[in-house]
């Protein structure tokens, strides 16, 4: 902390005495074998005096009695269940505090949808359904049929190429589309 740069930077601190007992000293002392850090520091506490003759001067003019019966009533004063329940309900759903509603939400329509794979048949009573699904999807002469069975979340992808012209246009050419 013996640099210029560093005391020049602590010497706001230093004046306000929120240094360590150490660091202060290192700063004091540097202040005063450095004439332009003493300069800096003179200058601060020229600024420093400035503000507090304003500030003293501007705060009598201040009336500060209303205010403070305002705080004391505000204080003293108590509010029917109803509103200090409508205060309640209305910080906690306001800005950030209402960023847990998302996550909440998704996390309770995850386990909506899913209840099913944790407990087979909980509508009914009795053992859930097999059901498998196929769908068949032709793009750009690439034929794929996919089949999901839910149970055993098996999912199998058939890709396969039609005969010579079956499902193309007649139009486009065979040397235009790429063949598997």
């Amino acid at each position: 902390m013996k640099k210029c740069e560093d005391v020049r930077e602590s010497l706001g601190a230093w004046l306000d005495g929120e240094l360590r007992q150490s660091e202060a000293e290192a700063v004091r002392l540097h202040v005063e074998t450095c004439v332009a850090c003493g300069e800096g520091r003179r200058r601060l506490e020229l600024l420093d005096n400035w503000l507090k003759r304003d500030l003293e001067a501007s705060a009598g003019q201040i009336a500060l009695g209303p205010f403070w019966r305002e705080v004391r009533q505000r204080i003293t004063e108590r509010k029917a269940w109803h509103e200090r329940l409508w205060d309640w309900v209305d910080s906690a759903f306001v800005g950030p505090r209402l960023a847990w509603a998302v996550p909440a939400f998704i996390v309770m329509l995850i386990a909506a949808l899913s209840i099913e794979s944790f407990f087979p048949g909980w509508r009914s009573g009795s053992q859930g359904n097999n059901f498998a699904t196929v769908d068949s999807i032709d793009a750009y002469g690439r034929n794929v049929a996919l089949l999901r069975e839910d149970e055993t979340k098996t999912t199998v992808i058939w890709l396969y190429q039609n005969q010579e012209g079956e499902n193309e246009p007649a139009a486009e050419s065979t040397e235009t589309r790429p063949s598997f």
